[in-house]
């Protein structure tokens, strides 16, 4: 493996990061990688929720407004060959409002798919996919370990359990829990995990064979390589690394310098740019001490 430090961007490593936004972006929004994404959503949706194909994409980061005047950030929704709708998020900072910053987005995902006019028959289930740097507070945290990270919340009955159909249904990856070695790792969703917290570490030729002879891995890993890129896909993916970078100074910037402590203009512009980034109001909030009322009117 490389040196690499946490901290640094991939921009000058072999392969991407995909517990960052710039990295997991350029593997599973990218079409040509259809496949690899549907093998993502059948390891983390409940077990029975099959997806077989990817009839549409929709970049959420590429709408800049929605109807409240608030971005969405999620990075990825795509729809199934059945019209259910699949939204996919990394969160790398943890985030005390995470569920309900999933369920405030997930809402507007899930009303935007009719119109004026149109029945509610005509609504699809969303599925949220949220990979998590970060582990999720459960109430019972022995029931949670690396061999039970995936958690999948939905609407139901309180006394029979009944499950309401064609809504809202979130899911949660804790990857914090997986700390499995590469030799422990047993099934193909072990592998997958362990290439997304390391594979960003390796150069081509210090791939060790075992990751080599699994399919999944072997597939997502060439998907990974910058360097396989083409011109247009490597400029972007090097833009949205410096801007994801530019974010990470700021952060490093607000803590040695006290940030929290300076003049309110100061905070409210590098409030700003870490919204324009995507970051979450609550990560805002505790690096700069600002109200969560002052950054959500920003």
């Amino acid at each position: 493996m490389s040196n690499y430090d946490s901290r640094q961007s991939t921009q000058g490593g072999t392969f991407v990061n995909l517990m960052r936004d710039s990295g997991f972006k350029a593997v599973y929004a990218d079409k040509d990688n259809k496949q690899l994404l549907i093998e993502l959503l059948n390891f983390f949706l409940p077990e029975d929720v099959k997806v077989s194909d990817i009839k549409a994409y929709l970049d959420r980061e590429q709408d800049p407004e929605v109807e409240s005047g608030k971005r969405t950030y999620l990075d990825l929704v795509c729809q199934g060959e059945d019209g259910s709708v699949f939204s996919v998020e990394v969160q790398q900072e943890g985030e005390k409002w995470i569920f309900e910053r999933c369920m405030y987005y997930g809402c507007d995902i899930y009303r935007n798919q009719i119109s004026s006019g149109d029945y509610y028959s005509e609504l699809k289930p969303l599925y949220i996919i949220c990979i998590l740097g970060k582990n999720f507070p459960h109430q019972d945290e022995s029931e949670w370990d690396e061999n039970n990270l995936i958690s999948h919340y939905k609407f139901t009955e309180t006394r029979t359990k009944e499950f309401a159909p064609s809504t809202i249904i979130i899911n949660f990856v804790e990857t914090a829990r997986f700390t499995k070695t590469l030799e422990a790792c047993e099934s193909p969703c072990d592998y997958l995990l362990y290439w997304f917290l390391n594979g960003w570490k390796y150069d081509v030729n210090g791939i060790p064979e075992v990751l080599k002879d699994i399919p999944e891995v072997r597939q997502l890993s060439a998907a990974c390589e910058i360097a396989a890129f083409s011109p247009a896909k490597r400029a972007l993916y090097n833009r949205s690394v410096m801007r994801e970078q530019d974010v990470i100074n700021q952060l490093y910037y607000a803590k040695e310098e006290g940030l929290a402590e300076g003049k309110t203009e100061e905070r409210l512009e590098i409030a700003k740019k870490m919204l324009k980034e995507g970051l979450s109001v609550d990560l805002i909030c505790r690096t700069t001490d600002l109200s969560e009322e002052e950054v959500l009117k920003l």
